[in-house]
């Protein structure tokens, strides 16, 4: 009985050392791996932003005058164009003016698909001439964008309008 143990053992031992020569070397080479002597972390930490493609075209951080919108009915130009503005910021927000009255929102976009809303806005009582009304209820039924030469244009849903604006210059 002693020697049955005594061979188990003497087997154990010998499995025991084959292991530790078989994973030592794996363990050392997968450290090594990281390159920058750190752990390499789970998820998408370590990659690199994604490229912008050609379609990714909605500059960030501009303010935009509009300038006009088109929809099958007719056409809107707003007087005093300065008084209705837009900007992307990061983050998917948006800040809007329109006319006597400013605010903020949200956006998503999917290449050039684009959407705009809710916006939340100061609730001031704009001259009666104002298009303020117009000009958010337009940028609600935003579904796409593109830019035409410096100008950005917002195409608008269910009726295949459009909304025009210029980058703000004073």
């Amino acid at each position: 009985m002693r020697s049955f143990t005594l061979r188990s053992f003497i087997v154990r031992s010998s499995t025991l050392r084959s292991l530790t020569v078989l994973t030592v070397p794996i363990i050392l080479a997968a450290c090594a791996a990281t390159g920058s002597g750190g752990p390499v972390l789970p998820g998408l930490v370590n990659a690199p932003p994604p490229p912008l493609g050609a379609e990714d075209t909605l500059p960030i951080g501009v303010v935009w005058t509009w300038l006009s919108t088109q929809t099958r009915d007719g056409g809107i130009v707003p007087d005093g164009r300065e008084r209705y503005t837009l900007e992307f910021r990061p983050g998917g927000t948006v800040n809007v003016r329109a006319d006597c009255n400013r605010g903020s929102g949200t956006y998503t976009r999917t290449g050039n698909a684009l959407g705009i809303g809710p916006i939340a806005l100061t609730r001031m009582a704009c001259p009666p001439d104002s298009r303020d009304t117009d000009f958010i209820k337009a940028l609600g039924a935003v579904d796409g964008h593109s830019m035409i030469g410096s100008d950005l244009v917002l195409r608008l849903k269910p009726d295949g309008g459009s909304m025009r604006f210029t980058s703000y210059r004073p």
